[in-house]
């Protein structure tokens, strides 16, 4: 009974905190007007804030910017935008592995 408890409480919080995150494909949006040196306004504060809470960190607790920039892709392509095109790609070949 305790590894299925396991489970369901790990299940839950993983949505609990991907649930934190906004829509994806505002994040996108707002990040491709941030790489053409744009603010979006207070509109994007919150998406683009989403992108860079996005970290990973490895043993002892050490910042790991390729796993980092490899989760920030993932979530920008979970946008199921189909004219996205390589968008995520040049967001996170210019912000994937920044620490703020």
């Amino acid at each position: 009974m305790y590894p299925l408890r396991l489970c369901f409480l790990s299940t839950f919080v993983f949505f609990a905190a991907s649930a934190a995150y906004a829509d994806p494909c505002q994040t996108l949006l707002c990040m491709a007007g941030k790489l053409q040196g744009q603010s979006g306004g207070s509109d994007c504060s919150q998406p683009i804030a989403d992108y860079f809470n996005i970290l990973v960190f490895g043993r002892h607790d050490s910042f790991n910017p390729s796993a980092t920039a490899t989760a920030r892709l993932n979530y920008l392509n979970s946008c199921p935008d189909p004219g996205a095109g390589d968008l995520p790609t040049q967001i996170n070949a210019a912000y994937g592995t920044v620490r703020n």
